[in-house]
């Protein structure tokens, strides 16, 4: 009976790497040889059971008794099982021990079933003493899943099930550590691990460390040693090392489900379409594609994961440039130096990652050879010193064997050496003008200078692994800002420049005693050197006691967010004063959590050489001894003709493709254009506004492609609001969700970032969708001055996704205030190129040629390729018909009734009344809170200085039209004929000019190339044509002057300009939209708008002034002149129907436009009387403004409005008031009505609305968040959804403008910001 006491059943899977994870030996019993299992693999399916241990007897497999047969039979019954099939096994506990299943309830309160073995007897407590002297014990293992408890005898055994995880076989190298066996009562991942309580010595707290019960089991120090303080304690990967795809979903499917987790998501749907979405794409390439917001979140936890890193507290600040689809050596070089310039930023140094393609295959890798962008040579002299840094000598050895030639000085830049798909190295000279480095000074020892010493101020890692997801990025360099004792330790170390001795003699110190400790002396100050020279020099570094004291902050941070930090104390603590630094006094806990950044091998010593190398140096390293075959041309000649055979058959069928767009200014249906361009190479497409689309068949597509602006602060454009609304109703059909129904503001708060925060908004359809046969890109246009940059386009890509639609190529994104030209064609040829592989079609299109379609269309301009014609009697078209048919919308004619100047004659600056009368147009007809779109008209002055310097010949004022050469195919040629080009209403040149064309917005990089075709000056050109590439230069060109077309013509005096030029390819002149500053029914048959007069000066206030087209217009036009307009509904910005309810309006400057309109209409209602009997709610008007007597606009109004009831509190913030504290609107709602405010959300149901530039409107935002903070008791996460809800159900309303007075500092801010601009391409192409 005690044998069947000693017996337990455990079931398992077998898998085909590594079987059942154990290891078995032959024990002599009396009548029959046992099979006892000697050591259990760690992380195999026995292990991960936590039921299987060393010493244990297998009695029966799959109910087959196998104790009556020999250990050759036992065996063969276990190896003939099948991998993939679950198996069952009798095991007998230890001889002298008593084993059986127990139920225990761990620290986290869960309850688990673990085997208990304990001694039965002396002998068994004598043989537990043996075995703990040798450092094993019997330890209780927790399992997830219980079959069955007890005693199990043999003829009614359950079944204890582990989750079987996928490994790798035993000896196999992994992740840089060896994967090997052993035995089970060791540390293994199937044992529950305790809290580490980690204590600080200096202020005696004590914390516990829970977060590594989630580390990897890659440490390799024992009970018996500690490996911790090894450079490398890991060994590297193996040379040609791929992971097995069971490793990968293992650790890809941690890595989605963490990834889903961190976005608070409670709607798994979407995270398991993503997780079988990767299992499929594993299973047929091994590998899969992490998207954009994975592989950020990706880098991030990885500097958040590194222990070795004391300045993580900026984590989650890292900067992720994504070069995936990067081919070549020079590729890699064109993102490094991009890399380079950002980080660089000026000296305001900021940290980044540029992450090239994963490993596939372990012999196509990608790779920066050198340790870090920026390092110093070293040469080797005849006397056997070393000229440059010594830590670099055997790597310059490398690029000088591949053929870089130094200058032979002590602080050579070496070259970047890269290798890219597996290929050879290339080697490529850093330009010196993108390396800031900083010359050593010292702030008290004049003849420190005298040293010569510099030092570069971008360290960035560049040869580590990024290890994110199962996939392996073995080029992913990293950057970040310098601690100083980092660059003094490089000046000071003996293995380093060494200057410690020759700055020890200059000081006087006597250097030939250790114990005068001069060493300590010259360390401090080097590092007081380096600190001073860095900080002069406006370059970022920091201190090592306020990296300690930032480390200590967040070690706080992560103990409350993550329940730990892994840290590493031998590297945290600084190398000077340690025990002055409070990290000195904490313990850590050191483990490894994933994703991470892992030590690779030097690239020069595991490469597999495709061309065996000819330098001697090289000559040591390996090269692949198995070079391809090289075939026959015969051979060759046969596969081409068998490949195109396929090809015609494929490309007799192309796939439809139907390019979608939405533009309020023209912008989209431009960029749609060039799409449709690029397509056509490979596809059937064709291209449609989205307001032009039966939606009906959108179901039926195959492939769709859309391009789309967004208006305003994050609304859809005109002709995209019903398109919108369609696909939130395929999402929501009406009635399904009242409480979402109806509003086509939700279509744009479905961007990504509000779609993951607030997963109620869309419920999981079933799977595959409505759209699931579709597959689609998106790329958005949008502005950086506006919060929801991009909100539209965002949104229109999360609801297809939602609907079931594949993603073919990550969304785009175009910022019109930097790069937005350069940002299209980098998506454009990648969204073509992954169609193409998608749908595996394109095999013969050439690709240069089609990415250089990008830059044209039937409509770019050459010379001859459009002519301008004078019409024989036919007039002119209206101006309010012409305005209609350019802009396909319904211009009505209003009249200027007056204009009223609302500052005093002495302020700076003007704003201006302006009252339209409507003439009782029903197209005029609006309520308080909407917009008025105006359609101006260029200044007379910039219209003459370009009719000036047109073609000779050219009679500015007669009636013309244009016409372009077509080809068209006729039989089986082509024939070429003039049609006539309608881009704009019949007129003459100076018509166009001065209502239909912008004239005033800087050249597009694609226009100034084809104004270098009419340069006759060669400097002219080539300057021109520079600029005409695009790239940085063209930014800082046109950020910087911001010329207008007239200034171009003054600044190039060559050009003489074809009329035809201007009138094809200049950009439409767009209407201006001004929130709506009157009530209807206080000024019947009114439009007021309040309109800031916007001058400002180029170049720093150097250069000529610029006026806003439109708000100088109004500025000047004369009373009973025609304002061509049409009304814009502001959906989101109208008082609550319910006048109940309070409200609290926010407007500095002309910020108070829509807010009189409100004022005013409550006025208005309170004279007539309420037809509910309800008193009408509070209305508190918070302005702002400079100095109450030059420029608090509307001050009688707001007075009377308040003696009138419509305004019940008026608070002014003044900015510049002589004598009084600077003030804005967000210190008048946090100092003097909070409650006010929180009484007004929380309790009242009010609503807030707030108007005026995006700084203000942030901050505005912000202040009510701390309020419900340190008001209401929520927590900052709290308040912010809380805020949100509100913006969602229409309570929160801004109406933000991102272009105010201030426009040159906002689109500086917004550059600045811009992913575009940090990434601007470089290369000689140009839309």
């Amino acid at each position: 009976m005690e044998g069947q006491q000693n017996i337990i059943v455990v079931g398992l899977v077998k898998r085909e790497v590594d079987g059942l994870g154990v290891s078995a030996k032959r024990r002599e019993v009396p009548g029959h040889s046992a099979v006892v299992i000697e050591e259990v693999i760690r992380g195999g399916p026995a292990d991960h059971t936590g039921m299987v241990q060393p010493g244990d007897t297998i009695v029966a497999v799959n109910g087959q008794d196998i104790e009556g047969l020999s250990y050759q039979e036992a065996t063969k019954v276990i190896r003939d099982i099948e991998p993939g099939k679950p198996v069952e096994l009798v095991l007998r506990g230890p001889k002298w021990f008593h084993t059986y299943l127990e139920t225990v309830r761990l620290n986290t309160g869960e309850t688990k079933t673990v085997r208990v073995t304990r001694p039965n007897g002396p002998i068994g407590a004598l043989t537990l003493l043996i075995q703990r002297m040798r450092g094993n014990t019997f330890d209780k293992r927790a399992i997830r899943k219980l079959e069955n408890r007890g005693d199990i005898p043999l003829n009614n055994r359950g079944v204890a099930n582990g989750d079987v995880i996928k490994s790798i076989p035993s000896g196999t190298i992994a992740n840089g550590c060896p994967v090997t066996g052993h035995r089970a009562a060791t540390v293994g991942p199937s044992r529950t691990r305790r809290p580490v309580r980690l204590k600080n010595w200096l202020n005696e707290r004590r914390i516990n460390d829970n977060l590594h019960s989630k580390a990897n089991d890659l440490n390799p120090c024992n009970d018996g040693r500690c490996l911790g303080p090894l450079m490398r304690p890991r060994p590297f990967t193996a040379p040609g090392y791929f992971r097995p795809k069971e490793e990968v979903l293992e650790q890809a499917k941690k890595f989605i489900f963490e990834y889903y987790a961190s976005l608070k998501s409670s709607d798994a749907g979407e995270r398991d379409r993503r997780w079988r979405d990767v299992q499929v794409q594993v299973e047929e390439k091994g590998v899969y594609h992490l998207t954009y917001d994975e592989l950020l979140y990706g880098a991030k936890m990885s500097w958040r994961n590194a222990p070795r890193c004391i300045g993580r507290i900026q984590w989650s600040k890292l900067q992720l440039f994504d070069a995936r689809d990067v081919t070549t050596a020079r590729g890699m070089f064109e993102a490094i130096c991009r890399h380079i310039k950002w980080c660089t930023n000026g000296g305001n140094i900021r940290s980044a990652i540029t992450v090239f393609p994963p490993r596939t295959d372990g012999r196509h890798d990608y790779k920066v050879w050198n340790g870090q962008f920026l390092k110093y040579a070293a040469y080797q002299l005849p006397d056997g010193s070393i000229l440059g840094d010594p830590i670099n000598l055997e790597f310059t050895e490398v690029c000088q064997a591949l053929g870089w030639k130094g200058e032979g000085t002590r602080f050579d830049l070496l070259p970047m050496v890269l290798s890219a798909n597996g290929e050879d190295p290339e080697w490529f000279e850093l330009p010196r003008d993108i390396v800031m480095e900083v010359n050593i000074t010292h702030p008290k020892y004049d003849w420190f200078e005298e040293l010569g010493i510099k030092w570069y101020c971008v360290p960035a890692v560049s040869n580590m692994l990024f290890d994110c997801g199962g996939l392996e990025f073995s080029a992913a360099p990293f950057s970040g800002w310098y601690m100083g004792t980092e660059v003094g330790r490089d000046l000071c170390d003996e293995n380093r420049l060494n200057i410690t001795e020759a700055v020890g003699k200059r000081m006087g110190l006597d250097v030939a005693r250790n114990s005068s400790l001069w060493k300590d002396a010259v360390f401090v100050e080097v590092n007081i050197a380096v600190l001073h020279s860095f900080q002069r020099n406006n370059t970022t570094i920091m201190d090592h006691h306020t990296a300690s004291e930032t480390f200590m902050k967040h070690l706080e941070n992560e103990q409350r967010l993550r329940g730990g930090c892994p840290s590493d104390w031998v590297w945290i603590v600084p190398p000077m004063s340690a025990s002055l630094t409070e990290v000195f006094h904490q313990e850590m806990a050191n483990y490894h959590v994933r994703p991470s950044f892992e030590y690779q091998e030097d690239a020069w010593l595991l490469h597999l050489w495709r061309k065996k190398p000819e330098h001697p140096v090289l000559l040591k390293y390996a090269y692949d001894e198995n070079p391809k075959r090289k075939y026959r041309l015969k051979e060759v000649a046969l596969a081409v003709k068998f490949a195109a055979v396929l090809m015609k058959k494929a490309l007799n069928k192309r796939v439809k493709t139907t390019i979608l767009y939405a533009t309020e200014t023209g912008k989209s249906e431009s960029f749609a254009s060039s799409t449709l361009t690029i397509f056509k190479h490979a596809f059937d497409a064709k291209m449609m506004c989205m307001d032009e689309y039966d939606i009906t068949n959108l179901e039926k597509e195959e492939l769709v492609i859309v391009v789309t602006s967004t208006f305003g602060n994050g609304d859809p454009p005109d002709n995209g609001e019903a398109f919108g609304q369609a696909l939130l109703h395929m999402r929501h059909p009406p009635g399904s969700d009242k409480k979402r129904s109806g509003s086509v503001r939700r279509v744009s708060s479905i961007s990504k970032a509000s779609y993951r925060r607030q997963q109620k908004l869309l419920r999981q359809l079933r799977d595959g969708g409505a759209l699931g046969k579709v597959r689609y890109g998106v790329f958005a246009l949008g502005s950086r001055a506006y919060p929801h940059f991009c909100a539209f386009g965002h949104a229109i890509d999360t609801l297809f996704e939602s609907l079931g639609a594949e993603r073919i190529h990550p969304v785009g994104e175009g910022d019109e205030l930097c790069g937005q030209e350069e940002s299209f064609r980098a998506w454009a040829k990648g969204a073509f190129k992954s169609a193409c592989e998608r749908y595996d079609v394109g095999h013969d299109v050439n690709m240069e040629e089609a990415n250089a379609s990008l830059l044209g269309s039937d409509f770019s301009w050459a010379p001859g390729k459009f002519r301008v014609l004078q019409t024989k009697g036919l007039p002119e078209t209206d101006i309010l018909e012409g305005l209609s048919k350019l802009h396909r919308r319904t211009v009505v004619s209003s009249t200027v009734i007056s204009r009223t100047q609302l500052q005093a004659p002495e302020s700076s600056r003007q704003t201006c009344l302006v009252q339209l009368e409507t003439h009782g147009a029903q197209e005029l007809r609006y309520v308080p809170g909407d917009h008025v779109a105006v359609f101006p008209a260029n200044e007379d002055r910039l219209v003459q200085a370009i009719l000036d310097r047109v073609e000779k010949g050219t009679n500015p004022d007669a009636v013309i039209q244009i016409e372009a050469l077509q080809e068209k195919k006729i039989g089986a040629g082509l024939v070429k004929s003039w049609t006539p080009h309608d881009r704009l209403p019949t007129c003459s040149l100076r018509t166009a000019l001065s209502r239909y064309l912008d004239v005033t917005t800087p050249p597009s990089p694609q226009l100034l190339l084809y104004l270098a075709m009419h340069a006759t000056s060669s400097r002219e050109r080539a300057e021109l044509e520079a600029l005409g590439k695009g790239g940085l230069r063209y930014e800082d060109w046109k950020f910087e002057a911001a010329p207008t077309l007239p200034e171009v013509l003054q600044h190039y005096p060559s050009l003489q300009v074809p009329p035809a030029l201007l009138l094809s390819q200049l950009p439409v002149l767009q209407q201006r939209y001004y929130s709506i500053s009157s009530s209807p029914h206080m000024y019947p048959g009114q439009i007021h708008a309040t309109v800031a007069v916007v001058k400002y000066r180029t170049r720093g206030g150097q250069g000529p002034e610029h006026s806003g087209v439109c708000s100088n217009w109004l500025n000047t036009i004369k009373s009973n002149e025609s304002v061509p307009c049409f009304i814009r509904t502001a959906k989101n910005f109208h008082l609550p129907e319910n006048s109940s309810l309070p409200v609290l309006m926010v407007g500095p400057g002309t910020g108070i436009a829509p807010l009189r309109s409100f004022w005013q209409q409550r006025q208005v209602d309170i004279k007539a009387g309420t037809a509910s009997g309800h008193p009408p709610g509070d209305m508190t008007l918070v302005f702002g403004c400079r100095q109450s007597r030059v420029d608090h606009i509307y001050k009688e109004e707001t007075a009377q409005a308040r003696r009138d009831g419509a305004l019940t509190d008026l608070y002014t913030a003044l900015s510049r008031e002589p004598g009084t504290t600077k003030t804005y609107v967000q210190d008048i709602i946090r100092q003097q009505i909070p409650k006010k405010v929180l009484d007004l959300v929380l309790k009242d149901g009010g609503h807030i609305y707030v108007c005026g530039d995006v700084t203000m409107a942030t901050d505005v935002g912000e202040t009510v968040q701390r309020i419900l903070v340190k008001h209401g008791g929520m927590s900052v996460a709290r308040a912010e959804d809380f805020i949100n809800n509100m913006k969602d159900n229409n309570r929160y309303h801004e109406d933000i403008f991102g272009v105010t007075l201030k426009t040159h500092e906002v689109e500086d801010a917004a550059r600045k910001r811009s992913p575009s601009f940090i990434s601007l391409s470089e290369e000689n192409t140009s839309l």
